[in-house]
């Protein structure tokens, strides 16, 4: 018998911070950490195919950055390293995460003929104005090359899902900074704007949307993911959806487990539908709403 806590979690969050954690809207904005410096980006597409070039657009209040990128598999795997590349800070349209940042290409590279199809951890590292480091956590997907995969299983990400819940900017299909007062929704998201805070990357305590406390009836409910989020500077929907809440376990258990897995994104299925073509198994997995 599984025995839980009693109690919830307790995140330093006051009363009213708690109420704000679940009803109040925060997210990511260009600016937010200007005391600290920042660095953001994201990639001119979701998924790559070998020999096809990534775009990334970085905004940054640091002259220069360091890049590694590692596979997100079954094992971690380096495939790329550079250090001292010129950023700059772009400005951004105030309704962004509706229409797009509209940044410059920061840095272009080529996907290697040998890297496997999988997910791939971008982490971008500069110097802050305190001293130091700020880090931002990007991704994107090698997806298979076209033809018959026997025995290979084709895993297909949750993309619409990462963009419907994604708060950077502002706005999702949930909550927003649209309309006269400032306070609607987006039922228009863009997909050229960073990733929010835990879509990529969280760590292991972080907590999860099933309750893991058992608590007698009557009891005022809590959300301890929320009020998380709050006290550490995280999207408020890390836990509804992305890479790291959801995708990632999947992926990371079925290669340990000696399976043979490719990756795609759901855009990957609209725009070259004849992916599927090549499996005769395909698995959508976690909370893929979209």
């Amino acid at each position: 018998m599984t025995h839980l806590p009693t109690e919830f979690p307790d995140f330093g969050l006051t009363p009213e911070q708690r109420r704000h954690a679940v009803r109040g809207h925060y997210y990511e904005w260009p600016g937010m950490d200007g005391e600290r410096g920042e660095i953001w980006c994201y990639s001119d597409r979701f998924s790559y195919r070998a020999g096809e070039t990534v775009a990334l657009h970085v905004s940054s209040t640091a002259a220069t950055f360091g890049m590694t990128i590692i596979r997100d598999g079954g094992s971690e795997t380096k495939v790329f390293e550079k250090s001292g590349i010129a950023a700059r800070w772009q400005e951004s349209p105030e309704q962004c995460s509706a229409e797009g940042c509209g940044w410059d290409a920061s840095l272009e590279f080529r996907v290697e003929n040998d890297w496997p199809s999988g997910a791939y951890r971008v982490t971008l590292t500069a110097d802050g104005r305190d001293g130091k480091p700020i880090q931002y956590h990007h991704i994107f997907i090698v997806s298979p090359q076209p033809g018959r995969k026997p025995g290979r299983v084709l895993q297909v990400a949750a993309t619409g899902t990462w963009l419907a819940y994604n708060t950077w900017g502002g706005s999702n299909h949930y909550q927003g900074i649209t309309g006269p007062d400032r306070n609607q929704y987006s039922p228009i998201v863009s997909a050229q704007r960073p990733w929010c805070r835990g879509f990529v990357v969280l760590p292991k305590d972080a907590p999860r949307v099933p309750l893991e406390v058992a608590v007698p009836p009557k009891t005022v409910p809590r959300y301890p993911h929320m009020e998380w989020a709050l006290a550490t500077g995280h999207s408020k929907k890390y836990a509804s959806s992305g890479w790291a809440s959801y995708d990632s376990h999947f992926f990371r258990f079925a290669e340990r487990a000696g399976y043979q897995v490719d990756l795609a994104s759901q855009h990957d299925l609209h725009f070259s539908p004849e992916i599927l073509d090549g499996y005769d198994c395909a698995v959508f997995i976690g909370h893929d709403e979209y």
